[in-house]
């Protein structure tokens, strides 16, 4: 009888190997907080940026010579990383950086994240009665 268990189990393995190596593979990686230290304002030329950064997620024309690009990510949590449920999960926040173009040269760069646990000093102060 445990013979015929053996290749079965195998199979078991090799498949839940193969699920969890399949959920690994990904695309290239950005990572907003370290990439835009490399962005330079006055300096920067749009390509550059493009190389150091890639695609922006949206593109908006503020004035005639004047474009602003966005890119954003998500800040995932480990259980987002799940192969199959990750998408079930919300993120613990969100990192975006905003590059105003004028002409082919960087003006500003701005680099802004949320935490979902970024107000949760507030609790701290619960016991503190307001009165109005």
């Amino acid at each position: 009888m445990s013979m015929t268990l053996r290749p079965l189990c195998s199979l078991l393995v090799a498949l839940f190997l193969a699920v969890a190596v399949g959920g690994c593979a990904k695309g290239p990686v950005r990572h907003l907080a370290s990439d835009v230290c490399m962005v330079k304002p006055g300096q920067t030329t749009r390509q550059e940026v493009l190389e150091l950064m890639g695609e922006p997620d949206s593109k908006r024309m503020v004035a005639a010579s004047t474009e602003q690009w966005i890119y954003y990510e998500e800040d995932k949590s480990a259980l987002q990383a799940a192969p199959l449920v990750g998408g079930t999960f919300d993120p613990n926040g969100y990192n975006m950086v905003m590059i105003t173009l004028d002409g082919d040269t960087v003006s500003t760069c701005r680099y802004s994240a949320y935490n979902q646990d970024e107000f949760d000093w507030q609790d701290d102060y619960s016991w503190q009665e307001i009165k109005k």
